[in-house]
């Protein structure tokens, strides 16, 4: 609704071309000289033109909050928070008065601002720590030395929730069959049908039901560890189907022994059950050998320009 259809036509009105705007960047024009001539079809893309510009804010409530409040737009909030989730908990570990600087991509198309791309370099501070992250050509986030922000090849929490109904203990007294036994997981309590994505790449080795887990998916990942995700409303991925991280493999539900709504989720090393919560995780590669020294330049000069926006804000205050 509200997209144009543009129709060409000669003198005697037959149809010569017909384009209609994909995005503001690219036009599909369908088109033919004579009314002899089949249709061909292309792409047309207007030039882009990309500038930057600069937003910072400070958690009062919480981030999302936060975000709206410094300018930020909806998918600029979850991708500064996806590109800190390895290092800050965005459901746990936020505090107010925690702080955050953003250099973000203006995108222009003719002269005219189309909306925001890329975020070219950022900072957290949560609790006292300082994290900061710059984005290269290879489209990852690093750390200004050059170390994946992708510190971790798995994430600490494959839901959003929102508490931790039950932590991993020896010894938990299981509300449904009413007896103490040891919990090997984390219970992630969230409202049926919230998604649930991967912790890490790896293969989906089960994807089934039975009446204690209810619906379930075991992903193994190479290294001698596996991730369990139990209690599932619906799966969204089949046996022997290879998973990135971040995918989309269930929705969480109640389904099993499971006395509400949540994800338990085990953590398995070499067929032992480890704490997710604390787990030492393997961490992510950091930039290759031979693109470092353009990286650490390309680095300075974006934390530069960050600061020096940081600096500019701070004296016309």
């Amino acid at each position: 609704p509200g997209k144009y259809l543009i129709f060409e036509t000669d003198a005697e009105n037959n149809l010569l071309s017909v384009s209609y705007e994909l995005d503001p960047m690219s036009t599909v024009v369908a088109y033919r000289k004579s009314t002899e001539e089949k249709f061909s079809a292309e792409i047309t893309k207007k030039d882009r033109e990309t500038r930057s510009t600069y937003f910072e804010g400070e958690i009062a409530t919480n981030f999302w909050n936060a975000g709206v409040d410094a300018g930020l737009t909806a998918n600029l909030i979850m991708n500064l928070a996806n590109v800190f989730q390895w290092d800050v908990d965005f459901a746990l570990d936020i505090r107010q008065g925690d702080k955050f600087y953003a250099l973000v991509e203006q995108v222009y198309v003719e002269g005219e601002f189309v909306g925001y791309g890329e975020i070219l370099a950022a900072e957290f501070i949560n609790k006292d720590d300082m994290f900061k992250a710059v984005r290269y050509t290879d489209g990852r986030y690093y750390t200004p030395e050059g170390d994946s922000m992708q510190q971790k090849t798995f994430l600490r929490a494959p839901v959003n929730f929102k508490y931790i109904s039950s932590n991993f203990t020896k010894r938990r007294y299981h509300p449904v069959q009413k007896r103490y036994k040891a919990h090997r997981g984390t219970d992630y309590a969230a409202n049926v049908g919230t998604p649930v994505v991967a912790a890490g790449d790896g293969k989906v080795i089960k994807s089934g039901y039975d009446r204690f887990n209810g619906h379930h998916v075991f992903i193994e990942h190479g290294g001698g560890i596996t991730t369990k995700y139990i209690h599932f409303s619906k799966r969204k991925v089949k046996k022997g189907q290879r998973v990135r991280q971040g995918q989309l493999i269930g929705l969480v539900g109640q389904t099993g022994l499971a006395a509400g709504p949540h994800l338990h989720y085990e953590f398995l090393v070499n067929g032992v059950h480890r704490n997710p919560r604390t787990v030492s995780l393997p961490k992510a590669n950091p930039i290759s050998a031979k693109e470092k020294q353009t990286f650490l330049a390309a680095a300075e000069q974006k934390l530069e320009q960050l600061d020096h926006n940081k600096r500019l804000l701070l004296a016309m205050r």
